[in-house]
């Protein structure tokens, strides 16, 4: 959490696909999710200029989220991330400390 707040790197998702995994169940939101390797979410944070309009997919768990389900901070083991959900038209039910995956453009706000 501490090199989200240092680097301030928003990642807006257009089209999210978050798959929470929760009781044994997969739930799905939003299209489907491609087969390719999640990036780690500290190669976003220390190079955000690289990941800048490109899709990525980053896989963690929620440690934080939105009242009304529309942005949560997602944290894999290098680090943590905003991930805004609000430009997709969808929103998410409450799933703080449930994994989750989630697909879409990088884009940096503040720096």
């Amino acid at each position: 959490m501490k090199t989200l707040n240092r680097v301030f790197l928003y990642s807006t998702i257009f089209f999210v696909i978050v798959t929470i995994v929760g009781c044994s169940k997969i739930e799905n939101y939003g299209n489907p999710i491609s087969e390719k390797d999640p990036t780690k979410i500290s190669n976003i944070l220390s190079n955000p200029k690289n990941y800048e309009g490109k899709t990525v997919k980053i896989e963690g768990k929620i440690i934080t989220e939105c009242p009304t389900g529309c942005w949560f901070d997602l944290k894999d083991k290098t680090g943590a991330i905003y991930v805004d959900i609000n430009d997709s038209g969808f929103a998410i039910p409450q799933k703080t400390g449930h994994k989750a995956t989630a697909e879409g453009k990088v884009k940096t706000k503040n720096g």
